[in-house]
Order: C-alpha cells, then structure tokens, then sequence
C-alpha cells in the first residue's frame, strides 16, 4: 500500500514538472544567434547563412518581421506559423564585392515569442580584397591608354599661387604612344613625364595652375583635349576646375588699414510670391566705407537669375553703388532660393554673397 501510493505521489510530480517546463505561449529559441564567417574573399561572391532557431513554447510562433542592417541582406525566413518543438530559419546574406575589410552586421528579429520578441543576430568576418587590375587603378580607357581619373581638381587658389596636381596614365598596347595637350589655357601649364610611353609603361601628366595668369575670379572650369600620337579625340578631353580668391596677404599693415570696404545695406530680399513665368528686379545698395577705390572684381549669378555689375568700375570712398538682379521665374515652380556672389577688392570681405528668394505658384489656366 505505502509503495502504491508513492508511485502516485511521483507520477503527480512528474506530470507537474512536465507541465511547467514547457514554456507557455510561444517561445524563440535560436541554435546561436553570432556566426563569425572568418576570412572570406572579396571575389567569392555572396556569403550566405541559415540562422536556426525552436520553437520551446506552447503555442504556434510567428515571425513578424526581419530587419537587416545596411550592407547585410535576409533573402528568406520561415514565414508560415512554427508549431511548438519544430525548426524555423533566418537567413542572411553579406556581399563582400568592393567592401574589403572587417564588417560587423546585424538582423533584428521581431516575432510573438511570449519572451524576447524582439532578437538581434550577428555575423561578422573580415573581406580579403582582390588584387588590384589595371582598369581598378586605371578607370578611364582613352584609346590606348588608361588614366586614373580627367580631371585637374585645383580646389581653392589664389591669384598669386601656383598649385600642382597629377594624373595617372599608363599605355595597355604593344606600341609606344606619345601624348601632347591641346587648348591649354593660358593660366595652365602641363608637362608629360614622359611624352612617350613605352608599351605598358606608366607615366604622369602634370598641371600647373598659374594664378597670376587669370583675371578671372569664382569657379572657373576649363576643358582640354588630350592628343595621343597627335591626333585629337572629341571623347578625349581633360577637365581642369578652381575656385579662384584674391590673394591680400602681401599687404602691409598700413595698406590693409587703407584698403576698401565694401557695405550692404542689405544681403537678402525676399519678393514674396510670383506666377510662374513673371519677372521680378531688386537692386542691391552698397557703399565703399574704406579709404580707397573699391574695385568689383565679378559679379556671378545662380541659375535663374542675371546681375548686372555697377556701371563704373571703381567706387571712390564713401560712394554708393547698387548691383541690379533680375530673377524670372519662367520654368521655376515652388520655394525658390537663387544667390549672386561679389567678389570685390575689400581684403576682409572679398566674397559677397547676395539671396533672392521667394515663392512662384502655377499660372491659372
């Protein structure tokens, strides 16, 4: 009687027992939620991972959403309910093309599991980079050569500087080619070295900016065209861009005492609101408060809009002028934000810049 009613009481607890260890609702239990690919290379192509997880609860568990991080992709995931004690997946997918390095991604998983609805998975790994070709250091096929880019980009130069910049070139045939320039501007001074290239010989091309050769001021672009074997190709041609300021360190304390200054009565004028293809004018007032000429060196407009410089070139001490700005707003719709810049001899504001704003609305039918 007494080993009867034990077995009983253990059966009573057993079942209990059994009864409280599955988890109620639905629950996520994931196999591991890090896989660390190691190293991969850059040219094997896209690394993929299944994320495997269980059901541990009670009742049917559904994911919800999946959320990667940039740069890593998830293709696929069981999408139908998953009933308690089955298998699920998450994939993931990285592309290590033109990403060489370590890289350290995420996926956040959002699911009705009754405990961590809301779980982030990890892959990790570190891309081996291709070895380099020709066409990765050398993009640009002109003819027989390849260049490793078909633009000068100076950036910001002075009147007075003269400033460097190189190109890369290399010749990919099995004949010696010999390079010239051609529309060389005259504030432009370019040196092959070499002119002729020897089958697969690299060279360079260099450009000398010359700031004491332009009287031009603002962003200036010039295009030159690039002989090879003396012949000139339209598709051929090589890009030079600057932004040219006036140079004023070599004044003198006294001069810079002395210099002009240039005032606006005001920098912004807002003309309200137009329809479209109306035009609206506003003259800019401005004074010379220094103590010798002021000299408008340019006056540049925006898209949209013309200016029309001062009619004299120099303004003398405590002389006013105006800058006179048209905007039309033909083929413009909307909030409009159009910005003229001056540039003038004041060594502490050489640069101006002048807005011309507004709304212009459709033209009723």
């Amino acid at each position: 009687m007494y080993k009867l009613y034990l077995t009983l009481i253990t059966s009573i607890v057993t079942n209990f027992t059994a009864i409280n260890t599955q988890q109620q609702g639905p629950h996520i239990a994931f196999d591991k939620v890090l896989h660390d690919y190691g190293k991969i290379q850059e040219t094997d192509g896209i690394a993929s991972y299944k994320f495997e997880f269980t059901n541990t609860g009670s009742a049917p568990l559904i994911i919800q959403q999946v959320n990667p991080t940039c740069g890593c992709t998830s293709s696929d995931y069981t999408k139908k309910p998953v009933m308690p004690g089955e298998k699920g997946f998450i994939s993931s997918e990285y592309n290590p093309a033109n990403r060489p390095g370590p890289f350290d991604k995420t996926i956040r998983v959002y699911s009705n599991s009754v405990e961590n609805p809301n779980i982030v998975l990890r892959i990790k790994g570190d891309v081996i980079a291709k070895p380099r070709s020709i066409e990765d250091d050398y993009p640009t096929l002109f003819g027989d050569i390849r260049l490793d880019n078909t633009q000068f980009a100076f950036m910001n130069v002075t009147n007075r500087e003269k400033k460097l910049k190189i190109l890369k070139v290399v010749n990919i045939s099995d004949k010696p080619v010999t390079l010239a320039m051609d529309r060389v501007p005259k504030h432009m001074s370019i040196e092959f070295k070499p002119e002729t290239l020897k089958p697969g010989e690299k060279g360079t091309i260099e450009a000398t900016f010359l700031g004491e050769n332009t009287n031009d001021f603002g962003y200036i672009r010039d295009r030159m065209a690039l002989k090879i074997n003396g012949e000139v190709n339209p598709q051929h041609m090589i890009a030079s861009t600057a932004v040219i300021s006036e140079d004023f360190s070599h004044l003198t304390a006294e001069e810079r005492a002395n210099a002009p200054k240039i005032s606006f009565e005001e920098l912004n004028f807002d003309f309200g609101t137009l329809t479209e293809g109306e035009t609206v004018t506003h003259e800019y007032q401005f004074k010379n408060e220094g103590k010798t000429d002021l000299i408008i060196r340019k006056v540049h407009a925006s898209c949209g809009c013309t200016a029309v410089a001062p009619p004299k070139e120099a303004i003398k001490p405590g002389e006013s002028s105006s800058i006179k700005v048209v905007f039309n707003s033909r083929g413009k719709m909307n909030k409009q934000h159009k910005t003229v810049r001056i540039y003038s001899n004041d060594p502490d504001n050489s640069i101006t810049t002048l807005v011309i704003r507004g709304d212009v609305k459709k033209k009723s039918e």
